[in-house]
């Protein structure tokens, strides 16, 4: 191992970190935008799946900052997919609590 593949796991790292602290932004946005507009029933239902999205995606993170010293290119591909599928989730919640 070179110091640049040292150097470009640790850069990957942190952009896992970025991702879950903008996640957190985000629901934290989602909590604010829910608890403004009064909590009925669908502010409700926009907390709980935001803060589900938010605990998938930094189960996900984490498992693969762990697994960074593995070579894995399936767990790979199957992480971004979650990744994807969260952050898309996160953003139509936001969508439909601003519209709703």
């Amino acid at each position: 191992m070179n110091a640049e593949h040292g150097a470009q796991a640790e850069r990957t790292r942190l952009a896992w970190r970025r991702t879950v602290l903008s996640a957190t932004v985000c629901a934290l946005l989602l909590f604010r935008l829910a608890f403004e507009r009064g909590l009925d029933d669908a502010g409700a239902l926009g907390l709980a799946l935001s803060l589900l999205c938010w605990l998938v995606l930094l189960l996900v993170a984490q498992r693969r900052i762990r697994a960074m010293d593995r070579q894995d290119p399936v767990a790979v591909a199957r992480t971004l997919a979650v990744v994807t599928i969260t952050c898309v989730l996160m953003g139509l919640l936001g969508v439909l609590l601003i519209l709703w």
